[in-house]
């Protein structure tokens, strides 16, 4: 899935991907560079802290000239609160008239004028249940604040040729799992809200954001069920339980016996415990340094706010698939 595909035509010689997501008060971006046998290696991966707009601006683009990234593809992450997903019914038109009648379909669905919106979508798995639907998953993103990320990344000197989303690039790390087979679920948390992913060969079966984040958790303490935090905890495992449920009840898979997460900066070990006392699958901790193709070693907060910059540069591996 992409929300815009081959954004600007392809250059003759390229280097590699440079995954970039803006996030609140900075930038995380992944470069990942061809090796002789054309696989990706990850050879650069940072959290460029600058608060202000301007002074994004200027390190972005120092980083582009020190790292030559002009001779690299850029993907373009967007956060989650630049898009919102709607699941509906695929619309029974032709493929070339897919993106107008999704857009009628969600007219009255998002906080946003259709008609200004980027729109995009990728199939959901077949459900097991006798006469159900085949379902979309539409992407619908503001135009105005997506034109203006792509205006930061090409005054970068960036050759933007991918916009992708955070669930995506997700799952592109989740692929890279023992349990991508199988069936795997994936937990990242931020602050003061969260993602759950769960997909099995590399399709998407659920992505569930919810508003709990690491914060309301109090990780700082070891977890105890007589915590002022022992709800939030709570909340979290209902959530991650429920989705499970869903999942193995609507699809008609079989159960996830996996649950992934992805490393916060720190008191990892205290979530992993919670989850553990919580659900009845196994939580483990992922180094993204060891699944993915690395000529470094990438530190936990710095996996934390770069995971989907990482996940954004495995697309051609999932893709080829």
């Amino acid at each position: 899935m992409q929300l815009l595909k081959k954004f600007f035509s392809k250059k003759n010689i390229c280097k590699g991907i440079v995954g970039v997501s803006f996030l609140q008060n900075g930038i995380a971006v992944a470069i990942s560079k061809f090796t002789e046998d054309n696989k990706l290696t990850l050879i650069h991966c940072e959290y460029i802290d600058a608060g202000k707009l301007t002074h994004q601006q200027d390190k972005l683009k120092e980083l582009a000239a020190q790292h030559n990234l002009a001779a690299y593809d850029c993907h373009l992450v967007l956060t989650s609160d630049c898009y919102r997903r709607i699941n509906v019914e695929t619309p029974l038109v032709a493929e070339n008239e897919m993106i107008e009648a999704i857009r009628w379909k969600i007219n009255e669905l998002i906080d946003f004028p259709v008609d200004k919106a980027v729109i995009d979508y990728y199939q959901t798995p077949m459900p097991v249940r006798a006469n159900s639907s085949k379902m979309l998953e539409v992407i619908a993103g503001p135009i105005d604040i997506i034109t203006e990320q792509v205006e930061r990344c090409t005054k970068a000197g960036l050759q933007l040729k991918v916009i992708d989303i955070q669930e995506t690039t997700l799952r592109n790390l989740a692929a890279q799992l023992p349990e991508n087979e199988r069936g795997i679920a994936l937990l990242y948390l931020l602050e003061h809200s969260g993602t759950l992913l769960i997909q099995k060969a590399g399709s998407i079966y659920v992505s569930r954001k919810f508003e709990i984040g690491y914060s309301k958790l109090e990780l700082e303490y070891p977890f105890s069920s007589e915590s002022p935090a022992a709800n939030a905890h709570s909340s979290l495992a209902l959530e991650i339980q429920r989705s499970l449920d869903y999942v193995e009840s609507y699809y008609g898979i079989s159960p996830i016996s996996a649950l992934a997460v992805i490393p916060l900066a720190e008191n990892t070990h205290n979530l992993l415990d919670s989850l553990s006392s919580n659900l009845g699958i196994a939580a483990r901790m992922i180094d993204l340094s060891t699944i993915v193709d690395c000529d470094i070693l990438v530190d936990a907060p710095t996996q934390l706010l770069c995971a989907p910059a990482i996940g954004a540069t495995l697309r051609y591996a999932i893709e080829a698939a």
